[in-house]
This record gives C-alpha cells, sequence and structure tokens, in this order.
C-alpha cells in the first residue's frame, strides 16, 4: 500500500467500512480523492456527494447536509442522503476556515491490520516519475495575480508573472487560458482548479464568470483592473 493503487485502496476502505459501520466518511477533493470516493461510493452502494463547499449536521435527522455549486456554479445546491449509509462526500481543499485546536477533545486513533490480496490486481506499478514543475503553492498564498483570455496573447501573461514577482505573490489564471495551454494546470484557480483563500487577489483579463469565482473562497481584497478603450 506504499504506492496508491485504486482497486487496492478500494479493498482496503471498503472492508474497514462493513466492519465498523460509519455513519459519515469524507475525502478531500483532490486528485486522489476524486478517483479513489466514487469507487468506494459504488462498492458499498450509498450516494456521494463531490466536491462539497459547506458541511453540517442536522442532529434530529442524523443526516448530513452537504452543500455544493451546483448547474454550472449558478446555484448552491444543499444535498442529503437520508435512505442509505454511509454518508460519504468529497471537500474542496481551502473551502473551510481552520478550526481552533479543542485540547478538551481527544480523537481515538484505531490501528487496523489491512488485509489486501494482490492476486487479481490487474496494474503492477514498477516505477514512479515525478514530473519537475515549478513550485506553486495557490491554496497557500496570500497575494494571487491571476491572468484570463482578456490578456489578449500568451506573451502579456509575462505582466502577471511580474506583478507577482514585485508583491512576492502567486500566479493563478482563469481555465480558458490554461484550455488555451498558455499556462500549466496547476495555475487554474475555479470550479475545476484549486480553491484559495488569499488576502489580496488581483484578476486581469478575467471576466468573473461563477465557475471562477467559487475558485476564490475568501479574500481581504479582490482588484480587478480594467482596460480603457
Amino acid at each position: 500500500l506504499e504506492s496508491y493503487r485504486t482497486h487496492l485502496y478500494t479493498q482496503v476502505i471498503v472492508d474497514l467500512v462493513n466492519h465498523k459501520k460509519p455513519e459519515i466518511i469524507l475525502m478531500g477533493a483532490t486528485s486522489l480523492g476524486r478517483d479513489l470516493a466514487p469507487r468506494v461510493a459504488t462498492r458499498l452502494q450509498t450516494g456521494l456527494t463531490a466536491d462539497c463547499t459547506g458541511l453540517e449536521i442536522d442532529k434530529k435527522e442524523r443526516n448530513l447536509i452537504q452543500t455544493r455549486p451546483a448547474l454550472g456554479g449558478n446555484i448552491m445546491a444543499r444535498i442529503i442522503s437520508p435512505y442509505h449509509r454511509p454518508q460519504m462526500a468529497t471537500v474542496r481543499p481551502k473551502v473551510m476556515k481552520r478550526a481552533r485546536p479543542g485540547h478538551s477533545k481527544k480523537a481515538e486513533i484505531i490501528e487496523i491490520e489491512a488485509k489486501v490480496s494482490q492476486d487479481n490486481e490487474a496494474v503492477k506499478i514498477i516505477s514512479l516519475i515525478r514530473e519537475e514543475k515549478e513550485a506553486v503553492d495557490l491554496q497557500g498564498a496570500e497575494i494571487i495575480v491571476s491572468g484570463g483570455r482578456g490578456l489578449g496573447k500568451p506573451e502579456n501573461f509575462s505582466h502577471v508573472r511580474k506583478l507577482a514577482d514585485l508583491l512576492g505573490g502567486a500566479v493563478g489564471a482563469s481555465r480558458a487560458v490554461v484550455d488555451a495551454g498558455w499556462i500549466q494546470p496547476y495555475h487554474q484557480v475555479g470550479q475545476t482548479g484549486k480553491t484559495v483563500q488569499p488576502k489580496l487577489y488581483i484578476a486581469c483579463g478575467i471576466s468573473g464568470a461563477i465557475q471562477h469565482q467559487v475558485g476564490i473562497f475568501s479574500f481581504f481584497a479582490l482588484i480587478s483592473p480594467l482596460r480603457e478603450g
């Protein structure tokens, strides 16, 4: 289990759930979580709400109220799974404020011995080659300068990079310019990209579509320069 393999991880989690019978399972809406969670939900024959931006508990009915963008981000849907257990959801990173540690509360860590069989495993990992890429910590950045299609051409993205360097910030981008190949996908902010919580967000050449806005969970100041003429 040192290296992630979907079928083996699914097998371990499903066996654990069948043994412990939890009412709620939460996973991060990361690349790994988005691959693993639906497979686990299918095996358990339960529902899954993906990319949640809010979670609440209905104590009376013991339901998990799951909030997520829907219809292209135009509405925020509140979803429950009253008829099946466990209730499953994936949560977008950085969409919730970090809670203060509750020193009076203690969680129990239960160690289990995973029993896995690789006899029917169709995929074997021979080696891992990690892509070398620029270190971009969008989700931890306090200042982000993002560029969109309104910049006109790929060469103009250099101005975004220069401003980000001057301010000591990170470079972000809209989906339109990522799809156009102007910049690497790990710079993307929005519904299908990263969720960020900067103190200052500068949007250059970005129209402000809801799909981009849902990726900016909170900020102290947002600046959107306008081009005259």
